[in-house]
């Protein structure tokens, strides 16, 4: 059950949001009270009371006075459970979605999850803190005034049960149309979030092309839906209030109608009447309330789902494993290892292969021949078709994932920075690590010489994705990163593909001291660092094929 989940959701915050609910309840006993008093104030007049007006009016400022601390409390203990909620959930979130294979990443846009993480998940935590927290407030008030009215006169007050199935019957064929509604507008708010994301990751590429015009138009289209589909909401909301309030009105005036009879009639006093009227007007605030509230359910569960279908989703294996090996040696083992991305042919085919602890292996082969998808494999990045691939003699499934990455230093191709200073993006790899090891791994990675020459050197700010340095100057910084972490595995994949020639030789002269004892896989064609290689190994037709072994040693 839909709402039933949203209730679960809930469950911890049971406590806070019960305290809102009592606040609503109390402010619903003080909102019943005020009719009677009113009541009473004008019937007095009318009658010549025994009780002073001015008694009658003290009770009605009392009243008032407390509505409004009531009100103001459950605004401001609203206002901060609300926070509270959208934090753990956005929290929640993006632990779970760090937890998910890459391959889900790669099927989902990121700007669906970042939609659902800002955009959607303020919806649920607005529900949670005001809407389902007033629904007991607006049951007590409507079936309050009810029990009132009938003690009133209970022959008008039937006239009630006849005007709510008339409500419901509002709400069930407008309603039908804002469930579907709300599903359509989470969905066009996610895509203009995810347009959005996706153009300005691709701004370069779009001026290149001179396609400004064309995505802003694409843009437009994508926010034009969503406000046609908010517009749609908003025109059934424009009659789906005003139709309640109608009915409600016509309810009124024929009970104004039939108590003015009564009046003549002298069945019924002014006190009385003051008394009736004000109940069946306060009825139609508490339906009215409702009747929003049947949307914002609607809406709620349509977030909920987008939400779960997140949520629901397994992590990373090896996240429950247990295993440590401490610092690894760096022997690898893979036996019979296969693997096909969902819906193409297999990339590796039973593919055996043992690299000694300590040893330098470079991967060559065609673009797309397997050679990345190896070394993900041995991260775990993604699970192997069958086979076992084995780390010191452990098969990698059975170690703590974090503690099993922790063994490799990973170079990619395209490096991954953010936007921060050059000091923080090398320290990334080493939480804690100083000043002169983060200078170390910089001159082990060529990158000391020119963020020295920086005006604010290691403090220099490089932009989103390092956009304010060059190519080669991005990829010493991941250089450095990885070197700081002092992994006894090391990958390169093509980690100095941007690098000039006189650079990368002074690269590779710094850093065979830095390499030696480790276990090194790199993935490259150019011949400099080729020949920090022992053996050569070719990745062809989902093989792995030894080309030369021997190469080479370093000095010891």
């Amino acid at each position: 059950m839909p709402f039933r989940d949203l209730l679960i959701l809930a469950s911890p915050y049971r406590r806070q949001l019960a305290f809102l609910a009592l606040l609503s309840i109390l402010g619903s006993a003080v909102t019943l009270a005020i009719p009677a008093l009113g009541a009473r104030l004008l019937g007095g007049l009318f009658e010549g009371a025994r009780q002073s007006p001015g008694q009658v009016a003290a009770l009605l400022v009392a009243a008032v006075t407390l509505m409004a601390l009531v009100t103001g409390l459950s605004s401001l203990c609203s206002t901060l459970v609300s926070n509270r909620i959208l934090a753990d959930l956005r929290e929640r979130i993006y632990r779970h979605v760090q937890s998910l294979p890459l391959g889900w990443h790669e099927n989902h846009r990121q700007g669906d999850t970042m939609a659902l993480m800002t955009y959607e998940v303020s919806h649920l935590s607005s529900f949670l803190t005001s809407t389902l927290t007033s629904i007991p407030s607006s049951l007590l008030t409507a079936g309050g005034a009810v029990v009132i009215l009938f003690t009133i006169d209970p022959v008008l007050a039937l006239i009630v049960p006849v005007i709510v199935p008339a409500f419901y019957l509002i709400l069930k064929i407008i309603g039908r149309r804002l469930r579907g509604l709300a599903a359509q507008i989470q969905e066009a708010e996610a895509e203009v979030v995810a347009l959005a994301d996706e153009n300005l990751e691709m701004l370069p590429a779009i001026k290149a092309f001179a396609r400004e015009e064309i995505e802003a138009k694409r843009y437009q289209a994508a926010v034009a839906s969503a406000m046609a589909l908010a517009q749609s909401q908003g025109r059934i909301n424009a009659v789906l209030g005003p139709a309640i309030n109608l009915t409600a009105s016509f309810a009124a005036i024929l009970l104004l109608v039939l108590a003015g009879y009564n009046v003549r009639g002298g069945a019924m006093g002014p006190t009385e009447l003051f008394g009736f009227l004000f109940y069946a007007a306060l009825l139609t605030r508490p339906v009215s309330d409702l009747a929003n509230v049947y949307g914002q359910i609607q809406l709620a569960i349509g977030t909920l789902a987008r939400l779960q279908a997140v949520l629901l989703r397994e992590p990373e294996p090896g996240y429950s494993a247990e295993g440590m090996i401490g610092k690894a040696r760096g022997q690898i083992s893979l036996r019979g290892i296969s693997f096909a991305y969902p819906g193409r042919e297999r990339v590796l085919d039973n593919v055996d292969l043992d690299i000694p602890a300590g040893q330098i292996v470079a991967l060559l082969g065609d673009n797309g021949a397997g050679k990345t998808t190896l070394i993900n494999l041995l991260l775990r990045f993604y699970e192997p078709s069958s086979g076992t691939i084995r780390l010191d003699g452990e098969d990698i499934t059975t170690l703590q994932l974090q503690h099993l990455r922790r063994q490799f230093g990973l170079v990619p191709q395209r490096p991954l920075l953010f936007n921060g200073t050059i000091r923080a993006n090398i320290a990334f790899g080493l939480e804690g690590a100083g000043d002169a090891e983060i200078e170390q791994a910089a001159r082990l990675a060529q990158a000391h010489h020119f963020v020295t020459g920086l005006v604010n050197g290691y403090d220099t700010e490089i932009g989103d994705h390092g956009v304010r340095l060059s190519g080669g100057q991005r990829q010493r910084i991941a250089l450095a990163r990885a070197l700081l972490a002092n992994p006894p595995v090391l990958v390169f994949d093509e980690a100095t593909s941007m690098f000039d020639l006189d650079g990368e030789s002074a690269f590779i002269a710094s850093c065979e001291q830095a390499l030696r004892g480790r276990t090194v896989i790199l993935i490259t064609h150019r011949p400099a660092s080729l020949a920090l290689a022992q053996r050569l190994l070719s990745v062809e037709n989902g093989k792995v094929i030894e080309e030369s072994s021997a190469a080479r040693t370093l000095s010891s």
